[in-house]
Formats: structure tokens, sequence, C-alpha cells
């Protein structure tokens, strides 16, 4: 952690410090510390700062607003954090100060580890132990957060999907089954999630439950108009037949 602490954007923005996390003041700071962290140790330039902050009703006058703010960041996160040059500032902060970077480099390290399923689980579920909510806050329906706050959330569930797969290696399939139900309710159109809950259905022996779950999910996929994958045509196959189930990459 850098000498005043780390920012958290997975959930509200904040500062995460030795004594506690530290409010991060108005709509507007936040707006501010979360479009430098999109571009961290990259320079953002004053438009774009202002369009994140202030969206089509800039004030009367844009640079000494957003000067007061950056002040109030320096404050916060030290004098040195954000450098100003050339009409533009610069968050430069290392990568490990900023929960979702960290996240990443750990979903990255997991994927190396897949071969090996204990590591890979450790990985994950220290990943997954950053989030505290949607990310950006309730910045994350707005521009320029909204496509961002999507692609976290979309390596969120990639982690989460990663540490199942780990678990059923790892032979915890009552586990498995238990947590992929909760999951396939929530995210019913993620067809990956289906599959590793069927397959751990039929890992554990329980192929009646497995072939029910296959049948929901054609039900599911056709509501919508799409089509289902050969996966589960292969997966029906196996429950027919009593072949060995293998977990699909």
């Amino acid at each position: 952690m850098s000498r005043n602490g780390r920012i958290r954007i997975l959930g509200p923005i904040d500062l995460l410090t030795s004594d506690g996390p530290v409010a991060i003041g108005s709509r507007n700071l936040r707006a501010l510390l979360g479009t430098l962290v999109m571009s961290a140790c990259h320079a953002v330039t004053v438009d774009r700062l202002a369009q994140a902050i202030w969206g089509d009703n800039p004030p009367p006058s844009v640079d000494s607003s957003l000067h007061s703010y950056v002040s109030r960041l320096r404050h916060l996160l030290g004098a040195e954090a954000v450098v100003s040059e050339n009409g533009s500032y610069t968050l430069v902060i290392e990568p490990d100060d900023v929960d979702a970077l960290r996240f990443e480099r750990l979903l990255l390290s997991a994927i190396e580890r897949r071969s090996e399923p204990a590591e890979c689980l450790a990985l994950c579920r220290e990943a997954l132990d950053l989030w505290r909510g949607p990310p950006f806050g309730e910045l994350s329906d707005e521009d320029p957060f909204r496509l961002e706050a999507l692609r976290l959330e979309e390596l969120r569930m990639a982690a989460m999907e990663l540490s199942l797969e780990s678990e059923f290696e790892l032979g915890r399939y009552e586990l498995v089954v238990a947590e992929l139900e909760s999951l396939v309710e929530e995210y019913p159109y993620r067809e990956r999630l289906w599959h590793l809950l069927i397959t751990a259905l039929l890992r554990d022996g329980r192929r009646v439950e497995a072939m029910r779950h296959c049948t929901r999910l054609r039900r599911v996929l056709a509501e919508t108009g799409l089509v289902v994958t050969d996966v589960v045509a292969d997966l029906e196959d196996q429950i027919l037949s009593g072949a060995e189930p293998s977990l699909v990459a």
C-alpha cells in the first residue's frame, strides 16, 4: 500500500488507509478520481475530466474549478500523486495501489495457474475479496464509467467461474452445485455456469438432476431466441450413456 492508502473503485470509490476507509468527498471529486484511475499513469485531458465531472453543464471557469478538485485529491493521495502537464492531468500510482488493477493482476495469475487448482482457487478468492459492490459505486451507470464498469463486472464473473472450476477440479462437487444453483438463477443466460452445474451434478452421480437442468437450460435459451450450443447436446449424451463427464474449457 502506498503512503496514503489504496484507491478502491470495486464498489463505492474511496481510499483504504491503515486506519480504515476514507471517504472521497463529493460526487464530483469521486468522478475526477474514477476518471483518472481508468487512465492511471496516462494523461487525461481537461476536456475529458470536465465531461466526466459536469457532463454538458460545466461551470463558467472549468480550469479553476478543476484545479480546486485536483488540490483536494493531492491532499488525500499525496502531493505527487496527480501531475499536471500540457493541459492534462495524470494519476501517478503503483498498480497494486488500485484495487481494480490488483484484481486484474491476480486474475491473470490465476489463469496462468489453471492447471494447479489449489493455487488457482487461492488467487481467485484473493481477487474476488477485493469487490464490495458495483464498480465506481453510484457512478457505475453514468458516462464515462458505464463501459469500464461492465468490463470489470465481466472479469469478476470470469474470476467467479474460474474459482468454481478449481473447486470442481478439487472434487468439491456438493459445494460447487450449491453455489451454482444460486448463480444460474441470478445469471440465467450465462451458459458456462449451467455447464459447470450440470457437469458437477454428473460427477456427483446426480444424473436425473443433471438432465433436468439441461432441459431447463434449453427452455431458458429458447425463450430468448438463443440457440443451444453443441456442448449441451454433448452433456445430454454423457448423461444418457453413463460416460464419465469432463469439464469443458
